[in-house]
């Protein structure tokens, strides 16, 4: 499942690139430089299963480390992740610090497609999800999408991808979280 994702996603940027590299160049409007998000899990098969959650997040992208086509920002988060069902430890919270850094593939007047990814710090409410044992408190949260900002004043942000958590084998329990789709919505000001 991952895996056919993955090359789908891989597929999708390939054609992306390809038809926006064709367009003619255009006056590019500066994006907004900080700005709320709201992610959340869409309906397909999970580890572990039935999970369910969702991220409100803020975030800051300083102009000095940004170019053309490369930008970093910072978000915190705070997150809540849940599994169907009455089982014992069925939710937990996940408060998190990230760099994210995008790589814009093409910037016009209204729609800028990216690729999203980043490697972040995270505090996990419990340290058991359902029936895994996630080992620690601490926690790595990785994250790898694509996107793209929409309209005139790059506002609005579209971004799909997969969210990962683990404690990198810090701890000898290491069951992590994953949420191979998610869907986010940024709005900047």
């Amino acid at each position: 499942m991952l895996r056919r994702l993955t090359q789908n996603a891989i597929g999708l940027l390939c054609f992306t690139s390809l038809a926006l590299a064709a367009s003619p160049p255009t006056t590019v409007v500066s994006a907004p430089t900080q700005g709320i998000s709201y992610l959340h899990t869409l309906p397909v098969e999970t580890s572990p299963s039935h999970l369910h959650g969702y991220q409100l997040a803020a975030w800051y992208e300083p102009s000095s480390f940004n170019n053309t086509h490369f930008h970093i920002l910072f978000d915190a988060g705070l997150g809540h992740w849940w599994v169907s069902g009455n089982v014992p430890n069925s939710s937990l919270y996940i408060v998190s610090v990230s760099p994210i850094f995008r790589l814009y593939l093409n910037q016009t007047r209204t729609i800028s497609p990216f690729i999203h990814c980043g490697i972040g710090l995270a505090y996990l409410s419990k340290t058991r999800l359902e029936k895994r044992n996630l080992g620690l408190h601490f926690s790595f949260q990785d994250q790898i999408g694509f996107g793209t900002t929409l309209g005139k004043n790059k506002h609005l942000s579209l971004i799909a991808g997969l969210i990962h958590y683990s404690n990198g084998s810090l701890s000898n329990r290491n069951a992590g979280i994953t949420v191979p789709l998610f869907i986010n919505i940024e709005y900047g000001f």
